[in-house]
């Protein structure tokens, strides 16, 4: 690896040695980083037994989605091609402040033997041409909080946080509701008044007793 040369293309979902590639970027990229879109079809492809056919129909099902585009980084260093980087591509609509065309980058991953050599700024100027050509005005990023380093390299490329995107398990977010809801109020307003109503007894008894 001593030219370090690479080159950046779409994977095709037809071609089983892109199969092959992303597969064993998958089993490399999660552990490095781990961002949203690990926890769809990535994820799936991830934790499955290396080999298996849920690993190879998650990896097959991504490829074919046709709403997202994987873009491979490929060492051509070695007699075998080599994956050093990849971005999960999904295009999709805004609502507001008016309706548009988005790509966001699920995710984006460069091997660590390869990181500050260009990897990273390819994988994402060849999102950019796919947002232009998918007709979108704007491109997203996701970056997992404690990847202060990809955060710091999606702010020098001009990615700002308009605002932030919080996630909740579904059942933590029934059992919060449920502490917090109506019956919830009833019950501290209950509190409350039978608090409110022990002062006001120990204030009478104050005034009773003699000076």
């Amino acid at each position: 690896m001593a030219s370090r040369t690479f080159a950046v293309r779409r994977a095709d979902p037809a071609d089983p040695v892109d199969l092959s590639l992303l597969q064993e970027a998958v089993a490399a990229a999660p552990g490095a980083a781990p961002v949203p879109a690990q926890r769809e079809p990535l994820a799936a492809a991830a934790e499955a037994p290396e080999g298996s056919t849920a690993s190879a129909g998650a990896v097959a099902a991504l490829l074919a989605h046709p709403d997202v585009d994987v873009l491979l980084a490929l060492s051509a260093d070695g007699e075998r091609p080599e994956v050093v980087g990849l971005a999960v591509l999904r295009r999709g609509q805004v609502v507001l402040p008016a309706p548009a065309v988005v790509v966001h980058v699920e995710q984006l991953w460069v091997d660590p033997a390869w990181r500050r050599r260009g990897v990273g700024h390819q994988l994402v100027a060849a999102a950019a041409a796919c947002a232009e050509a998918a007709g979108a005005d704007e491109v997203s990023a996701a970056a997992a909080s404690g990847q202060r380093d990809v955060q710091r390299f999606l702010a020098r490329l001009g990615f700002a946080r308009p605002m932030v995107v919080r996630s909740a398990p579904l059942p933590v977010l029934r059992s919060r509701l449920a502490a917090a809801g109506p019956a919830a109020g009833v019950r501290r307003d209950r509190r409350r008044a039978a608090l409110d109503e022990l002062v006001a007894r120990r204030r009478r008894q104050l005034d009773r007793a003699p000076g």
